[in-house]
């Protein structure tokens, strides 16, 4: 079976689609100190994949995938799917939650948390594409 290379444009499209689900997650969780652990992870995630592009750029072929198999960024990005980010916040939040009686800001709370792991899900659902893609052209 013949190997097919991944497309720059392919790696940049699927580089900016992370990059937007990151920073639609970003903006949701701006300057708010309960969500900070994740805002944490979009910025570092919008960091990963704008030094990626950056260091794609001008690449194609073999260079390519060089650069996507071993490069930190593209690293981070493979180990971030395996990351507990959500779990981490949940423990937070939790004990939080546990303390307060009225019913109206525990719903209001966890509205939020939902709408955090659905940003941040969509963010993780671009990288594991990405990851995918890259991991086909690898084997």
């Amino acid at each position: 079976m013949q190997k097919t290379v991944i497309s720059p444009t392919d790696a940049k499209i699927a580089l900016t689609e992370i990059r937007r689900a990151a920073a639609e997650l970003y903006r949701f969780t701006e300057k708010l100190t309960l969500l900070k652990i994740v805002h944490q992870v979009a910025v570092q995630t919008i960091k990963a994949t704008d030094i990626l592009q950056k260091e794609i750029e001008a690449l194609s072929g073999d260079k390519l995938l060089d650069v996507l198999e071993s490069s930190k960024s593209a690293l981070y990005l493979e180990d971030m799917v395996d990351s507990d980010t959500m779990s981490e916040f949940e423990f937070i939040v939790l004990p939080f939650v546990k303390n307060l009686e009225d019913a109206d800001l525990i719903c209001f709370l966890s509205e939020i948390t939902d709408k955090v792991e659905a940003k941040y899900n969509a963010m993780l659902g671009k990288i594991h594409e990405f990851n995918a893609l890259v991991k086909d052209e690898l084997e």
